[in-house]
């Protein structure tokens, strides 16, 4: 039973660790705005599904999807 413990305890701490880096890359970062890469778009609207991107972006990889078919 203290071994159970031992390994929660560190389990725990590395977790705690783990949020207060996130923390604190969150209140230190430059631009205080985390972007995320549209991961796809629809071919026929041009449009970003569940994500922002720019149009630029958009319309090249309308354009590679076109070259692919």
């Amino acid at each position: 039973m203290k071994t159970i413990l031992i390994v929660l305890a560190v389990a725990i701490g590395v977790l705690a660790l783990m949020m207060a880096g996130l923390g604190l890359k969150m209140l230190l970062h430059k631009e205080k705005e985390f972007k995320r890469p549209c991961a796809n778009a629809d071919p026929k609207t041009g449009r970003c599904a569940h994500c922002t991107c720019d149009k630029k972006t958009v319309q090249a990889r309308l354009a590679q999807m076109q070259r692919q078919q």
